[in-house]
């Protein structure tokens, strides 16, 4: 595949400016950039879904016009996207074939043939998932892996891979990996979308770097490749990674308890969580998927209700039968999956930070004070860097790194005392990273109070005092900024030994 001097451009914004781009069969290629730097526009593009305003498309030498995304399968492109397309009330098999029925005489659907495909595309990738089960009962990893099994469906020339680890925990990329390479050793060419620069240098062939909407240069990755590099290219400047945050002394007993755990319990998710959070700290926890830490955090926010223990909060017991209540006592959670729960995509940037902050963003007469809503808004937008052409942008036609920013936007504005952040960094890119991290810190040095969940150890390190280490519902093990486990190769031994541990225990 060739593309050459592609254009496009959306209401205020110039995404691409002249690209040219090949992929080879049997390679694998990855785009890398800043959010909103033109990577996700060019592989829809590729896949279809927008047309570019100027340019030419060849495709095993022939040059080809992708109308559509109808268009772009018979070439023979397969896309995952970085946010899910599933529909959530549709079983698993139902959506592997949407638009790709297989009937019985062209009338009667053959759902048992349909079952068996789905199922078999699904063993390819490695992974067993009830082809009966509705979308909207699965897993973010599980909703990642039907995408692709959704792509793979068609046998594709060319697979699209736009962030698809941003959900997935090290075990499960090192799984897709290896599936990519057998891909790719098939003769599949392979776009890979990414902002874990590790990630990239491992599994790309060359790696392709977007700024601004045109592509700067091109690497090979080597053993002598650094992230550094990489970054350093995508910014057109060196990138400052230095952050102070936790200190190295242990003055619990000089600090105000601000939210206090006992014996915390939700039967299936987690159990027996004992746990104080003080005021003014950042609190890790790390743990393989589905260890039960996205319920815990959904729990002290009202989402969830726990079925055990007794919660307090500056004290005061509570137990939250909604998410207002959970904010009325001063909790917000940033949760992990900004489209389906964080965001309203069809309201502007504005109205998405404004949100949960109405009551305290009206006059005298009780009515919204526009300005000081615009003004908050636009504070927030250059505070945290979000590339929109106004406060006005639809969110639905921003990037997911900058959409992930509107959400910490939202809770920062309303300016609560405890601050749940659910990955707080996924599907954004080195330079928008560095910017969440030093707001949370930010915030900590205000006086707030933030646990932070993170797949990526090194994340945790750079900005937490401590770190709670989760297996199958429970806390395993606290590592403090000042003990010499503190670092990412023992906080990974710590979560996978106590893994092995456990799974080996319930085979006894």
């Amino acid at each position: 595949m060739y593309l050459k001097n592609i254009h496009k451009q959306f209401p205020g914004v110039k995404a691409l400016k002249g690209v040219d781009f090949s992929l080879e069969k049997g390679k694998i290629v990855s785009l890398v950039g800043t959010n909103g730097a033109g990577k996700s526009t060019l592989s829809n593009i590729i896949a279809g879904i927008y047309s570019p305003d100027e340019g030419e498309i060849f495709i095993e030498g022939k040059k080809v016009t992708i109308s559509d995304p109808k268009a772009a399968e018979q070439l023979g492109v397969g896309i995952v996207h970085q946010e899910p397309t599933l529909v959530p009330n549709m079983t698993v098999v139902e959506n592997i074939f949407l638009n790709k029925e297989i009937t019985k005489n062209g009338i009667v659907l053959d759902l048992k043939k349909m079952k068996q495909e789905s199922e078999k595309v699904l063993e390819f990738l490695g992974f067993h998932i009830n082809v009966g089960k509705k979308v909207e009962e699965l897993t973010l990893v599980e909703k990642e892996v039907v995408e692709i099994a959704k792509a793979m469906l068609l046998k594709p020339k060319i697979l699209i891979l736009d962030e698809v680890t941003a959900p997935l925990n090290k075990d499960e990329v090192d799984h897709l990996f290896k599936i990519i390479n057998d891909l790719k050793n098939n003769g599949m060419g392979i776009i890979f979308i990414g902002h874990k620069l590790q990630e990239i240098i491992e599994i790309s062939d060359s790696i392709m770097v977007f700024r601004d909407g045109k592509n700067v240069g091109e690497l090979v990755p080597s053993e002598s490749l650094s992230e550094k590099e990489v970054i350093s290219l995508m910014l057109g400047s060196t990138l400052n990674e230095d952050l102070i945050t936790g200190e190295d002394k242990d003055d619990t007993g000089q600090r105000q308890e601000v939210l206090k755990l006992a014996g915390l319990s939700k039967q299936g998710f987690y159990e027996d969580i004992n746990f104080t959070l003080y005021k003014g700290e950042i609190v890790g926890f790390a743990g393989l998927k589905g260890s039960g830490i996205t319920e815990l955090f959904q729990s002290l926010q009202g989402i969830l209700s726990f079925d055990g223990g007794d919660m307090y909060v500056k004290g005061k017991k509570v137990k939250f039968k909604y998410p207002k209540d959970g904010i009325e006592a001063g909790i917000g959670m940033v949760t992990n999956d900004r489209q389906g729960e964080g965001l309203a995509l069809t309201l502007d940037v504005k109205d998405n930070i404004a949100v949960s902050s109405l009551n305290y963003l009206r006059n005298r007469f009780r009515t919204l004070n526009t300005k000081l809503l615009k003004d908050n808004a636009g504070k927030y937008v250059k505070a945290l860097s979000i590339k929109t052409p106004s406060i006005n942008q639809f969110v639905q036609n921003l990037s997911g790194g900058n959409q992930q920013k509107i959400v910490i936007a939202k809770w920062l504005l309303r300016n609560l005392d405890i601050i749940l952040v659910d990955e707080p960094t996924r599907g954004v890119d080195v330079k928008a990273k560095n910017e969440i991290y030093k707001l949370l810190i930010n915030e900590k040095n205000n006086g707030k109070s933030l646990m932070v969940a993170s797949p990526e150890i090194r994340e945790l390190l750079s900005i937490c005092d401590r770190i709670l280490i989760i297996n199958s519902g429970r806390i395993v093990s606290e590592v403090h900024r000042n003990a010499k486990e503190f670092k990412e190769e023992d906080i990974l031994n710590i979560i996978h030994s106590s893994h092995q541990h456990y799974t080996t225990a319930q085979a006894m």
